[in-house]
This record gives C-alpha cells, structure tokens and sequence, in this order.
C-alpha cells in the first residue's frame, strides 16, 4: 500500500506543486491588499508630520467679499511639501526687514543684512514710493547651503497718495550668519547660489504662489481706479542728468515674468520679476526689451518680454 502511495505521489507531484504555489500567491495578494488599506489609517507616530500638498485658495474663498464689498488680499494658502508658510524665525526676521526698510532705518538694516555697504545700502533705500509694508507672510524653501532659505515675501504695500494697498511679492535670499543668526543676503553672485534660486522660481508651488498673487493684484486694480492709474502712467519715470538729458527709462512689471538670457523664450531664465518690479530699460523693442534689474544690491541684465512691461505710454 506505501509503494502504491509513492507511485501516486510521483505521478502528481507536478500538479500538487502548482497547486501549493497558486495557494502561496492567493495568501500573499491577501496579506498586501491589507496592508495596503491598514496602511490608511494607521496613526502616525508622535511628532510625524502628514504629507502636506497643493492646498490653494478656492474660488468662494478668492471672491468672498467683506461687509463694505471689497474683496479678501489675505496672503495665498499656497503651500507645499517643501514650500514652508510663516516658519517663525524666518517670519520675525523679514518683518524687522521691511519694517526697517518703510522707515529708511539703515542701522536695523545693516545689522540684518549682509553684507551692508554703501552700495547696498543706496539700492535697498533707494524704492521711496511705499510707505508701510503690511500683513507680511513668508513663503521659504531650503537654500543651495546649510542654513541658507530662499524666501517669498508677500505684503500689501502702501503707496503714497494711493488708498489701496498694492498686493505684492518678493525674493529674499536668507542665511546664518557667523553668530548663528539669519539674514538677509545680498550676495547671490556665485554660480551656485544663482542658478539654485533660478531653479527655485520655476518651481510648480513657487510658480503656483506668484500665479495667485498676481490674481491679488490685478483685483486690486479693479478694484482701485487710482491705483490702476498709478501703475499705468505714474509708476512710470523718466530719469535726468543735471544736464536735462535723458539717463534711462523706468518700466515697471505688469505680471510676474521671466528675466531671460536673451530675447528667446528658450533662452536661459536668469530671475523673475513680479508685479510692480520696476526695472531700467537698456533699448526697447516690440517683442522683447533689454533691462537691468537691481534687487538687494545685485543687478541683473536680461531680456523681458514687452508685453508684460508697463512703459507709461
């Protein structure tokens, strides 16, 4: 009888193995198919922090209106898994920068920025047109180095002689200084430093952020005759020499667009612009204009598309 056994064990071994193997794949789907839905709501341990996306303002929120009918300037939710809102520090730090900066307080300053020179200090007291920068919220990703922050910042700036606040943003480059403080830096002149804050502002979140603020601001011209009128005409300056000669053509940014290498679109980006820069025009041409443009004492020299350039005529 046990030869007989063996004899049949021989003959479908094959096909109890198959057999064994198809339970074996049945169990495992199984096992994977619960992890997979315990693994929704698992809790996570303390101190782990959820995965955070996109997470932009909707439409109801963009248009919900206050009691007098004006609409909402408050600062974009945009925020991402890598694009920080109002981190304390970084917070603290940029509203002691403008606060300094709308009260031309160049002592403040110079003890957070760096470095501060003669030459800084000219360019960054050099805007005199808003007078306050107010509801300050920052926008920061980590930098090319160590305790280095490449920082949005986004206020309501108040114009003189202009009711309305003008939503705005700004590009600040913040590192830890030797004390192990942060600040402002004003040197983005190496390679590395450049091309990482170039790569930054393509950034689908960073993008995403100037993208809402420029739709901040275009209802805030709607919203303002007279800042609408100021931003077409008198944001628009000629300067002169003491001889009565024309120097150089202000233009100011009408959208958020790209400092261009050249007069390409596949041309290399080189910064953005944002509503309201305003930049000196080298030669103006029908489809792209020369320019310089000077943020926290750097100037850039690149090429803008005309179409998004305010030139007052």
């Amino acid at each position: 009888m046990l030869d007989n056994f063996r004899e049949w064990l021989s003959d479908n071994l094959r096909y109890i193995l198959l057999g064994l193997a198809v339970l074996l794949v049945v169990i495992v789907s199984v096992c994977v198919v619960r992890l997979i839905r315990g693994g929704s709501s698992k809790p996570k341990s303390p101190g782990q922090s959820p995965k955070v996306t996109s997470n932009v303002s909707t439409k109801a929120e963009e248009e919900e209106a206050t009691e007098d009918g004006s609409f909402s300037m408050e600062a974009p939710a945009t925020t991402s898994e890598d694009l920080v809102r109002d981190d304390p520090v970084i917070l603290a730090l940029v509203q002691k920068y403008y606060t300094a900066l709308a009260a031309k307080d160049a002592d403040i300053l110079a003890s957070i920025v760096s470095p501060w020179n003669d030459e800084v200090k000219a360019s960054i007291l050099s805007n005199s047109a808003i007078q306050s920068y107010n509801d300050i919220a920052t926008y920061s990703k980590k930098g090319p180095v160590d305790g280095s922050y490449v920082v949005y910042a986004y206020y309501k700036g108040k114009i003189a002689g202009i009711s309305s606040e003008a939503p705005s943003l700004s590009m600040l480059y913040v590192v830890t200084d030797e004390s192990g403080d942060l600040v402002v830096s004003t040197d983005v002149s190496s390679q590395e430093v450049s091309d990482y804050l170039k790569k930054v502002s393509s950034d689908e979140d960073v993008q995403e952020l100037i993208d809402d603020v420029n739709k901040l601001f275009a209802k805030a011209e709607d919203a303002d005759p007279t800042l609408k009128a100021y931003m077409n005409g008198e944001a628009v300056v000629e300067e002169t020499n003491a001889g009565g000669g024309s120097t150089a053509t202000k233009a100011t940014a009408t959208s958020g667009v790209n400092i261009r290498a050249e007069g390409s679109t596949s041309a290399a980006i080189l910064d953005t612009l944002y509503v309201g820069a305003e930049v000196t025009v080298i030669e103006r041409g029908t489809d792209w204009t020369h320019i310089n443009y000077t943020e926290n004492g750097s100037t850039i020299d690149g090429y803008v598309a005309s179409q998004y350039l305010n030139f007052g005529d």
